[in-house]
């Protein structure tokens, strides 16, 4: 065999550089973009933005992920936040001279199945944020827990009330029967697993003045699922959207830079956390009972909000801590058959004049069954004409241009190849179901 060509000095460096930043790195931890001797080591000053990789972030130490931390015995009170707005949000609240008497808030919770700890903590950090004269009720819906906690609840605000199911009716349905309890002009819809942060309702009731057949989202800052005590600051820059198999997903098409503190119009809501005057729901006739258990709500609260004469907007200089969790973090089984069969029901109406591309993307759908739709049609048809709703392609022409873009260009990740819909290359774009690309922002501002 011939002999190798000689190796070059600048490889000889690099090799070598390699080489030893191996053994540097061999008795160290990853921090996620960096290493440290220790866990304890990686934040540097910076909290739990520099501690990531092999270690996490919990109640205020970084520490190895394979230690172990239980959080069922703490008596302690909830994790205090870090401000997350900009410091043009932090100087307009110290101006805001709004007069929200008339727009009183009930704060519903539906729970199922959550940890004590972060239903206490939940209420707690509200009870530490809000007005108290902003706030009508703390109503808790207990959906099929053999313990609803309402005397826990109730010694820590006289202000709590608890509605409690023995078996559970599902999300959808517990939201509705709070709804028409709800004794507040605006219905503030949360989850059992946030931390409300620093003047986080203001800003949603200023919005909601100006524009009362809004719903109007705070930013969600996220809480790690395996760290109740993490917080890290949300995204400013991106709003929520529907592919065309109804999933939801985060999207910034404008490639907006982060820190921005002007409200914004968002395609879609994620359902969970929101504010909305509670004439303009019950207006619309929210929600379709028919819908079981888990998902859709969201779908229904997007499109006919939209189409219906409202909008959807996100306030940056209100943020909520959510926690966020994959289904093996999920402390409850979703059916997704159902989650299906609860869109296809959405799509039928919502979708009728587009119905062949939802089932391009979900064909699975098409030959679900349904109990009865009779209901739904009917409160459809009433909306219609009460409000003169806009179809779907009113929609795509003036809300969501990324989902206009997207029609001739879906592929389904699952279709063989040769398959009109197969993605090009066998590949779907970062983060999406449906499609191989996304919009480019020149193709958006058209």
């Amino acid at each position: 065999h011939p002999a190798p060509p000689a190796m070059s000095a600048a490889r000889v460096v690099v090799c070598l550089a390699c080489f030893l930043l191996l053994r540097v790195c061999a008795n160290k931890v990853r921090c996620g973009g960096h290493v440290a001797e220790t866990c304890e080591d990686c934040p540097q000053g910076n909290g739990a933005y520099w501690c990531n990789g092999e270690c996490k972030w919990v109640r205020g130490q970084c520490i190895h992920k394979t230690v172990e931390v239980d959080e069922g015995d703490d008596t302690g009170p909830f994790p205090m936040p870090p401000d997350t707005r900009s410091s043009t949000c932090q100087r307009q609240s110290k101006e805001v001279k709004g007069n929200f008497s008339s727009h009183t808030v009930s704060i519903i919770i539906p729970w199922h199945k959550e940890k004590w700890l972060h239903l206490r903590h939940t209420l707690e950090a509200l009870i530490h944020f809000t007005p108290d004269e902003l706030v009508e009720e703390y109503f808790f819906v207990s959906d099929g827990n053999a313990d609803s906690r309402e005397k826990e609840l109730k010694a820590m605000s006289p202000k709590v009330k608890v509605l409690s199911f023995e078996e559970r009716q599902g999300l959808i349905r517990a939201k509705s029967a709070a709804v028409k309890q709800a004794k507040a002009p605006v219905l503030m819809f949360l989850e059992g697993h946030c931390i409300v942060n620093r003047f986080w309702l203001e800003p949603l009731l200023e919005r909601l003045q100006l524009h009362p057949r809004a719903i109007v989202m705070p930013v969600l800052d996220s809480i790690p699922q395996d760290d109740w005590y993490g917080y890290i600051g949300g995204t400013t820059a991106y709003w929520w959207r529907f592919e065309w198999n109804m999933n939801l997903i985060h999207t910034n098409p404008l490639r907006k830079e982060e820190g921005q503190s002007e409200p914004y119009a968002s395609p879609g809501t994620s359902g969970g956390i929101f504010v909305m005057r509670k004439d303009w729901f019950q207006d619309l006739e929210f929600f379709d009972e028919g819908m079981l258990e888990w998902g859709g709500d969201h779908v229904e609260l997007s499109f006919k909000t939209w189409r219906c004469g409202g909008r959807i907007e996100v306030v940056p200089c209100s943020r909520i801590g959510h926690l966020f969790r994959d289904p093996e973090h999920r402390p409850y089984p979703v059916n997704v058959d159902q989650v299906v069969l609860n869109y296809d029901r959405l799509a039928r109406l919502w979708w009728k004049d587009h119905l062949d591309y939802f089932y391009r993307m979900k064909p699975e759908a098409k030959t679900m069954k349904h109990l009865s739709t009779t209901e739904a049609e009917e409160s459809y048809a009433r909306v219609q004409a009460k409000f003169q709703c806009k179809d779907h392609q009113w929609y795509l022409d003036n809300v969501d241009h990324e989902m206009a873009w997207e029609m001739d260009k879906l592929c389904h990740p699952h279709v063989p190849k040769g398959h009109p819909d197969y993605c090009k290359g066998g590949k779907l774009a970062p983060a999406r179901w449906t499609v191989a690309q996304e919009i480019p922002k020149e193709e958006y501002l058209r």
